[in-house]
Parts: C-alpha cells; sequence; structure tokens
C-alpha cells in the first residue's frame, strides 16, 4: 500500500488545505469555504424526523463502515438537521455546515448522497471530527452512473459483492450491471431448472496465462459456484440500502456454453459439451427455436420478481451464426417469419425476448450487436464497440448506455510497466478515462437527450480474486464517477492532487489493493532532430523533478545491432531492461496517407523507436488501424542504403486483430516489389530483401483482411491492422 508519509509529501508539495480544496469526488458543483470548523468530540447526533427510518439506518450502518463515524438520532440537540426540497433538480442536495450541520435534499437517494459527501469531508484529530464550515450545492449529470462485474469467468462471494458496492456507494455510482451468466459458469439459482447451476455452475479446467500463449495449459481444478435465490434477493437489498439499483444479464443467444452444458437440447445440434475452460467466442449457442425462446423466458420468469430494476440485460454480442446457418429449425423460423438472414433471426430472437419483458413491465438492454438485423422497439443499447452503435440507437430513438473499449473497459491494462498483472490487452490509463465523454462531439443535441450515462467494465477472465479486481477498478472507477457525476470537472492534474491528498488515504484505510500506476515515473521515447531517439525519465506525477536522458541512441549508419539498455532497480521505473533495435530508420519522420484510430494512436514514433511491443499485447506499445489498409512514408534526413524491410504486425483473431495480408513498397516513389500471403495470413513479421537501393523515402501499403471468416470472433467485421516496429537494414 502508498505509504501515508509519501502522501503527506504530496500534500505539501500541492500546498492547499483542506479549506481551500474540495476533498469530495465526485467534483460537486458548488463548494465554498467560509472560516472556522465544526468540530464533534463524539458520535454525530443527528434530527431523524427529517428522513425516512430507512434512511436513518442506511445512514448509521455506512458511516461505521466509510468511517467509523457513531451516528446516533437525538431529537432534542442534534448536530445535523435534513430538510426536503421541492421542484428542485433530479437526486440535487446541499450541504450547510455553519454551527450546526444542514442537509436539504430532493429524494432520499440524493440524502444518502449529501451524507456521502458529508463522510469526505470529515477529519479525525486527536479522536475528534473536524468538519470545515463550508457550502456544498450538488446534482449528478447522468442518470446512469454504472459498473459492470462478471462472476462468470470468475466467481466472488456475496461477502466481495457487498463490499464491491459499498466501494461503489462511496463514488456515488448507482448502477450495478450483474452479469451473471457466459460460457463458463451459469451462477444463479433456477429452481424449474435445476441443471443449471448442479452442472453449468461448474467447470473442470480454466485456461492458464494469457489466451495467445502457446502451448495452451489448463489448470485442471474444479472451480465454480453460484448464487442461491435468497443470496440474490440479500445482494439486491444490500445495495438498494445504498441508492444502487442491480440490473441482472442473462447472455443469449450467445454466450452460452455454460447454460447448454446443463440442457443441451437447447442448441442447435442437441451434443453435450462441457462448460468451457477457455476463453473467447464459441459457435454453440442457443437455437432460435420455439422451445429455446420458452425455455428462457422460463428462465425470465424468476429473475424478474427478484429484481426490481427497470431494465433486465440479455447481452446479444457475439453470437456467431455458424449453427443456425446449418440448423433446419433455425431455418424454419426464418422461413416462417419471412427473414432475409440470420441477422434478422437475431433480431427476431431479440424482439421476443422484448415483447417479453414489456408484457412484465420491464425494459430490454442488450449490447450493440442487438442492431444488427433491425432494433426491437422498446430496447435500449449498450454501445461497447466504440461511439457507432450509441449514435446509431439514439438516432433511431432509443435510449443508450454508453461503455465503449476505448476508456470504460477496466479489464485493460493501465500501467506501461512490466509490474502490471497479466490483462486481456488494451490500455486504458487514469487519464484516458478521466477525458471519457458519455456524449460524441459530433452528436446532436436531441440525439444526446437519449444517452442515459455511461459505466465501467469489468470482465474477469484475468482477474482471479478480489485483490486484483480492485486493482484493475480503483482509482479508474473515481475517474468515471466524477466524468458521469460532475457537469464541470477539474482540470487532470488538480483531480490527481485530490485524488492523491484525501481519496488514497481512505482507499488505504479500507485496505483495497489500487493501482498507484498513474503516479509512477515512465520511460518516454522522442526522437532526435537529425534520427534516432532520445529515453527519458519523466518524474513521478506530483513531484517537482525534472525529465532527465536517460539514454540516446542514434540511427544505425551500417550494421543494425541489438542494445540492451538496465535500468537501476530502485527506480521503480519499469520494465528493468530495455531492447532497442539500432536500424537505420530509428527516429526517422513518418507520414500517413491513412492514420491510425484515435484509440490506439500512440503517435508515430512507435513504428520506429526501435522498441518490439511485448506479448501479451498492450495497446500502449502498438498503432492500431481500425480499417484494412494502411499507407505511410518513412521519410529520412539524408539518403540511405536499403537491402532489407521488416515489418512487424500482430494477430490475436480473439481482439479482431489479424496479421497483414498484403504489401507493397515503392522507394523514392517507384515500385520496387510487392507480396501476396497464401490464405489467412498469421504471420507477424513481414521481410522483405532488395536490392541495395539509395532512398530518402520509403511508400509502404498494408492490407490486412476486408472481413473476419466465419467462425472468428466479430465474424463478418473489419478486421484491426496493428503495428509495431518497421525495422530499415
Amino acid at each position: 500500500m502508498l505509504k501515508l508519509k509519501f502522501l503527506f509529501l504530496i500534500g505539501l508539495f500541492y500546498g492547499q488545505s483542506i479549506a481551500q480544496t474540495c476533498p469530495i469526488l465526485p467534483t460537486p458543483a458548488v463548494f465554498q469555504t467560509t472560516n472556522g470548523q465544526f468540530i464533534s468530540s463524539g458520535a454525530l447526533l443527528i434530527d431523524p424526523s427529517g428522513i425516512t427510518p430507512d434512511l436513518t439506518l442506511a445512514i448509521k450502518d455506512y458511516s461505521l463502515w466509510a468511517n467509523e463515524i457513531l451516528v446516533t438520532p437525538f431529537v432534542q440537540n442534534p448536530m445535523v438537521k435534513f430538510k426536503k426540497l421541492n421542484n428542485v433538480k433530479q437526486d440535487s442536495y446541499s450541504i450547510n455546515i455553519a454551527d450546526k450541520i444542514t442537509i436539504s435534499y430532493s429524494s432520499d437517494a440524493s440524502c444518502f448522497y449529501a451524507w456521502v459527501s458529508l463522510l469526505q469531508l470529515v477529519q479525525m484529530e486527536d479522536g475528534q471530527l473536524v468538519f470545515p464550515k463550508c457550502f456544498v450545492k450538488d446534482y449528478p449529470q447522468f442518470q446512469w452512473r454504472g459498473l459492470h462485474l462478471d462472476v462468470s469467468r470468475h466467481f466472488f462471494t456475496i461477502e466481495e459483492v457487498k463490499r464491491f458496492i459499498d466501494l461503489m456507494a462511496y463514488y456515488k455510482f448507482n448502477t450495478l450491471h450483474w452479469h451473471l451468466t457466459d460460457d463458463q459458469g451459469w451462477r444463479f439459482e433456477i429452481k424449474k431448472y435445476p441443471l443449471l447451476t448442479e452442472v453449468g455452475a461448474w467447470r473442470d479446467s480454466t485456461l492458464e496465462n494469457h489466451y495467445t500463449t502457446q502451448p495452451r495449459t489448463y489448470n485442471k481444478t474444479r472451480y465454480g459456484g453460484f448464487y442461491t435465490q435468497e443470496q440474490i434477493k440479500e445482494i439486491v437489498s444490500y445495495a438498494g440500502a445504498r441508492y444502487i439499483e442491480v440490473v441482472p444479464e442473462i447472455e443469449m443467444p450467445g454466450h452460452a456454453r455454460a447454460a447448454l452444458a446443463a440442457y443441451p437440447q437447447y442448441s442447435c445440434t442437441g451434443q453435450a459439451q462441457g462448460v468451457e475452460g477457455l476463453w473467447g467466442i464459441f459457435d454453440d449457442i442457443f437455437c432460435a427455436k420455439e422451445e429455446s425462446i420458452l425455455f428462457l423466458q422460463d428462465v425470465l420468469t424468476e429473475v424478474l420478481p427478484l429484481f426490481p430494476s427497470v431494465y433486465v440485460h440479455i447481452g446479444g454480442d457475439e453470437a456467431p451464426k455458424t449453427r443456425w446457418k446449418e440448423c433446419p429449425k433455425c431455418q424454419s423460423v426464418i422461413k416462417e417469419n419471412g427473414l432475409h438472414d440470420e441477422h434478422e433471426l437475431q433480431s427476431y430472437f431479440i424482439g421476443r425476448m422484448d415483447a417479453f419483458l414489456t408484457q412484465k413491465g420491464k425494459k430490454l438492454i442488450g449490447w450493440d450487436e442487438i442492431l444488427e438485423g433491425g432494433l426491437s422497439p422498446n430496447a435500449t443499447v449498450m454501445s461497447w464497440r466504440g461511439y457507432e452503435g450509441g449514435k446509431a440507437a439514439a438516432a433511431q430513438g432509443h435510449y443508450v448506455v454508453m461503455c465503449p473499449g476505448s476508456h470504460c473497459y477496466f479489464d485493460h491494462y493501465q500501467g506501461r510497466g512490466s509490474d502490471e498483472p497479466l490483462a486481456i490487452g488494451g490500455y486504458t490509463p487514469l487519464d484516458r478515462v478521466y477525458a471519457f465523454n458519455p456524449i460524441p462531439a459530433e452528436m446532436s443535441v436531441a440525439d444526446a437527450a437519449y444517452v442515459l450515462g455511461a459505466q465501467g467494465n469489468l470482465w474477469t477472465e484475468y482477474i482471479p480474486n478480489m485483490a486484483q479486481l480492485e486493482y484493475m477498478t480503483y482509482p479508474r472507477a473515481i475517474a468515471l464517477s466524477t466524468t458521469l457525476w460532475s457537469e464541470t470537472k477539474l482540470p487532470y492534474d488538480k483531480f490527481l492532487s485530490t485524488l492523491m491528498r484525501f481519496h488514497f488515504p481512505f482507499l488505504s484505510k479500507q485496505n483495497v489493493n489500487f493501482s498507484k500506476a498513474a503516479l509512477k515515473p515512465e520511460l518516454k521515447t522522442t526522437r532526435e532532430k537529425n534520427g534516432g531517439i532520445n529515453i527519458q525519465k519523466m518524474p513521478a506525477k506530483g513531484t517537482l523533478a525534472s525529465p532527465e536522458v536517460f539514454a540516446s541512441i542514434p540511427a544505425a549508419k551500417k550494421k543494425t545491432q541489438n542494445i540492451q539498455l538496465e535500468v537501476e532497480q530502485g527506480s521503480n521505473l519499469a520494465p528493468k531492461k530495455i531492447n532497442i533495435i539500432q536500424h537505420k530508420a530509428l527516429g526517422a519522420q513518418i507520414e500517413f496517407q491513412i492514420p491510425p484510430s484515435p484509440k490506439y494512436d500512440n503517435g508515430s514514433l512507435t513504428l520506429v523507436d526501435g522498441q518490439l511491443g511485448a506479448r501479451p499485447w498492450k495497446g500502449n506499445e502498438w498503432l492500431g488501424f481500425d480499417s484494412n489498409s494502411v499507407s505511410f512514408d518513412i521519410i529520412f534526413e539524408k539518403p540511405i542504403r536499403v537491402k532489407e524491410i521488416r515489418i512487424h504486425t500482430l494477430h490475436d483473431p480473439n481482439s479482431w486483430i489479424w496479421a497483414a495480408q498484403t504489401y507493397l513498397i515503392q522507394l523514392n516513389k517507384y515500385g520496387c516489389g510487392n507480396g501476396i500471403a497464401d490464405g489467412y495470413s498469421t504471420d507477424e513479421l513481414i521481410e522483405i530483401s532488395i536490392k541495395d537501393k539509395k532512398v530518402k523515402q520509403i511508400h509502404i501499403v498494408i492490407t490486412g483482411l476486408s472481413e473476419i471468416p466465419q467462425g472468428q470472433p466479430g465474424a463478418g467485421n473489419t478486421p484491426w491492422l496493428f503495428l509495431d516496429e518497421i525495422e530499415i537494414r
């Protein structure tokens, strides 16, 4: 854990007292201080006449958990009074701390939010509770402020889920999206279908290392678990007391292997298979026949009474159509309903669930794939593959929850160091989460009205326990909560200052295993003017240190060589060893005709910095292109001799990334060679030998697959092209 001494020094650096700096996160709309402090030498005495008994109980229990503060009802001479407001913004509140504390609120939820803010204002000094005299006024910007928790890939106990909820409540999240079923485990008791938990909740093996690691190895320990319906009620009640709505997700028609292991008759083939121990996407999904639809409606009939939430999530993502195309019963459904193809069959499937849920007084929400084949009339879309699905749904008059992978996937890496725990891939650091806006700039005001909010997603393939779950969640969740709550955000450096000074000590007190990746010093590579690179040590955030040059490496004049740099062990820099390929294009200028995607644009120097991306891949080490063609020029200060070109690409179908298929090379604007791979290339290295030539410019065009093949994750979509080093020898 981060040492309190270190936090104190950072606090001195920023030189701001509690009377000047607002410690509350998410940042409130108004925070005004006056001189003086409000001090209590014992418990906080509240007048409960202004709030409901349930709210009184929630305030007492939560205060004891969060700050070990005793709250006692005391009508005669209370320290805290409550006042109900009318005709104000939804869930708005104010806190006035003078000789007494007055909380004014518009709803029970807003009263709880006010109390959480009050807990963030208190300081413990010599056994006394000390509050700054101040005025706070606040309200949320977005209605849906959520975190998603996948308990299928790895299971979390009810006590762990409660702890997850407690931390959510402290940062004013109001929605827990609970991912209860998937290929790797069914976690929910259904009394009509007991095999769902007797069989579907347990797998005989679990993948070790990363999905892309070859050869694959498995932990053969039986793994699983599930929640009884009574435990579900307990969690829902516990969350409700903290004004968090639990939205259940029952995956359909895809990600169904655990359910089909228990009841294979609802698949297309009827073939019995075990619960899957490998991550990924699988061809065996729920058949679109009537029996399967009625089975899932039976399941939902038991689910709905346990969740008072308006929404029920039905998944709808990553459902390969391979089995449906070969299934006579699915083809019969297509014919009988006048559907054009399997995409419209999925729309028909989702539509049946939409009608069923609407009849039960619920609303359907699903991942953005439910747009394919036509969107069901009452559906809400959760947009994860970027903003596009959300924009399309809003344009059609459907509500939207944004959670693009570029900003909201907390299973991605958050630090550049080799000491980061294994993750699925991608790179989503704290500052990127903080910069997130659920409403894209190009969205019209009318369409923006359909954006309910956003959420952070925690997929747990590579999150096996609570300690790692907390590490991946915090402090990124605090950045997201601020984005969703606060209409006006602090500059990032001030947010980081508040986080370090007030919230890291709180997380430490709660024994939360939060990440400090955002504070670590880093190595930064920059170009030299005439070719070559500089590697600088960047100082840790919150210090007065200046960057210093760690190494300068010129471009190779003749022979390419490998250079290994050692970073001193005590510096907290990672990685400890840096391998540099010193080749002729090191630090050369790059001009793109087709630029990288903003999601994975780490600067053109990425292609010529001499450093190869690690496997499993991290999003900060590559350039990613969301098109199947890349075009760019490498430009040299002075002409150089070229004999060989090496192009490093990435092949990871599970992430929709496919290796390059063709290339075209032009030297000084004249063609010198091209190549075509046979079939679907999976070769990550393209080596091109050419006749010794003197060049000042190299034009490179790289082309990938036009479409992801059937049976592969993301089938039918345009794959990504990822490039790393372009070596010129």
